[in-house]
């Protein structure tokens, strides 16, 4: 059997849930990781016993040579930090957080520069690999709901954050369907980021795809039982409600809505365990020759073109038809246009308490040692 050397790119919250992935894997040999921050490549190094640490990439790959790397790090680094790594000769597969870039013309580098190397590259919409969109997918396969015609999706923090794994998972339980047209608005009235790249307060949008099928997404509208794995899909002959551990079907068999039976495993969680460790067994076999991963970064790129589009529609008030024909990020180009007025200009981030920079290391140290998870540890520092 053999062992790829693996790297962690980013060594913040979700860099462990690649490891809790990795740490499953016989194939998998975690060699080193890498940020720009020395402290946290310390704690990290030791926490998952990592043998090398570095703060430069170009060093990680001369030094540890890694032939597969999970590229962690915030959203505007993606498409820089994947494109450098698809060049190195030792490096056969990427696995990409989400989302997978800020803008379809970033998106579609990553996957032509992959393509060129040859280097088999995955968004982490880990997701695909969770039991109850698994089933979802194959009630959907079987008929049991008829032709499905929409889907509902809702999600929160911002369309960029969990409006990705939900577009993603409805396409992907309905056959990675390819979109005709979108229409979508935005509200921005706070000067809100997440992650440092700007984001609105609420949005909505219709997509259109393929065969009349439709989905209708909102972000930030309803708190109420909104997340970014849960959604609803009709069909002409029964409805789905699905999460990532469940599955209930009304149908004219199921005498009202009905749990589906699904053998869930230990581990079997939305980010982390069990999908993440499918994830990536999934990127070796398409490595030793297997079929396309399910989470490729061309399918990926189909999900940031609908992200994109919606927000295009909102600037230019039209329905925006696809392939999409615009560079850059469209909310970023209406804020600077000065159509999105605000009621404030100070500046806040949604996810800013994980920066790593100038917080109390020893601190941190004793609240991990207590049992704090990282996400839970930066936020209490933070509050502090």
């Amino acid at each position: 059997m053999k062992k790829y050397k693996t790297a962690i790119v980013g060594c913040g919250g979700i860099g462990h849930a690649h490891m809790e992935g990795y740490e499953k894997i016989d194939e998998i040999d975690v060699i080193a990781c890498c940020d720009t921050v020395p402290s946290a490549v310390e704690y990290y190094k030791k926490e998952f016993n990592i043998p090398n640490g570095y703060t430069d990439i170009d060093e990680m790959l001369e030094k540890s040579q890694p032939e597969i790397v999970s590229v962690c790090v915030w959203h505007l680094l993606h498409d820089e930090i994947t494109i450098k790594l698809s060049e190195s000769p030792h490096v056969k597969g990427i696995i990409c957080e989400k989302p997978m870039a800020i803008g379809i013309d970033k998106a579609n580098s990553m996957v032509k520069a992959c393509k060129k190397n040859d280097t088999k590259l995955v968004v982490s919409h880990q997701r695909r690999f969770t039991p109850g969109w698994i089933k979802a997918k194959e009630i959907v396969e079987n008929g049991e709901i008829g032709t499905p015609t929409r889907a509902e999706l809702r999600v929160k923090d911002g369309l960029l954050n969990w409006g990705t794994h939900s577009i993603d998972g409805a396409r992907f339980i309905l056959g990675d369907p390819k979109a005709k047209w979108v229409v979508g608005s935005v509200e921005r009235y706070t000067n809100k980021y997440e992650r440092d790249t700007p984001i609105e307060d609420s949005c909505t949008g219709l997509i259109h795809f393929e065969n009349d099928l439709q989905f209708f997404i909102q972000s930030d509208l309803m708190d109420n039982d909104c997340d970014a794995g849960k959604f609803e899909i009709y069909g002409t002959e029964g409805f789905l409600k699905i999460t990532e551990t469940e599955v209930k079907i009304f149908n004219k068999s199921s005498n009202g809505w009905k749990d589906v039976e699904i053998p869930l495993r230990d581990g079997d969680v939305a980010i982390g365990g069990n999908t993440n460790a499918e994830q990536t067994l999934e990127l070796i076999d398409w490595i030793e020759g297997g079929k396309k991963h399910r989470g490729a970064g061309d399918v990926a790129a189909e999900t940031v073109e609908i992200m994109m589009g919606i927000y295009e529609s909102a600037r230019i008030n039209r329905v925006v038809k696809f392939p999409l024909d615009v560079k850059g990020y469209p909310l970023e180009k209406m804020i600077e246009e000065g159509l999105l007025e605000l009621e404030s200009n100070e500046r806040y981030d949604i996810r800013g308490f994980l920066k790593r920079e100038n917080i109390d290391e020893d601190l941190y140290a004793r609240l991990r040692d207590d049992g704090l998870s990282h996400h839970e540890a930066m936020r209490a520092i933070n509050e502090s």
